[in-house]
């Protein structure tokens, strides 16, 4: 049950076109770029995953019982991924630094 303003909402999908309407959003599935009700569990899983809350906890608060239907809601933004070449380009970075420090790597894992 959804509450707005101390009330009820008694047809979610009838307030979710209003709000996307006054948001200027597209509402529909097969619209390019629609949204519907069923896309916030895409944003849920997403930003548990960002949050850094582990799979397993998302998992069981959202039901999903196999890998493969957590893998469906869990996106992977382009920004995500520019941060974590990020971070490593900076481990790398500070590798070379010891390297170039040392003379030699430390405990070297192939």
């Amino acid at each position: 049950m959804f509450i707005f303003k101390g009330k009820p909402i008694q047809d979610i999908r009838k307030a979710l076109r209003k709000a996307c309407e006054d948001a200027g959003i597209s509402y529909r599935r097969f619209v390019k770029d629609g949204f519907v009700f069923h896309d916030r569990r895409h944003t849920f899983n997403t930003n548990m995953c960002k949050a850094g809350v582990p799979e397993s906890v998302i998992m069981a608060v959202t039901g999903h019982s196999t890998r493969a239907m957590f893998d469906r809601y869990n996106k992977i933004h382009l920004e995500d991924t520019r941060q974590a070449v990020g971070r490593m380009e900076a481990y790398l970075a500070n590798v070379d630094q010891t390297v170039e420090q040392n003379g030699k790597v430390e405990n070297e894992t192939l």
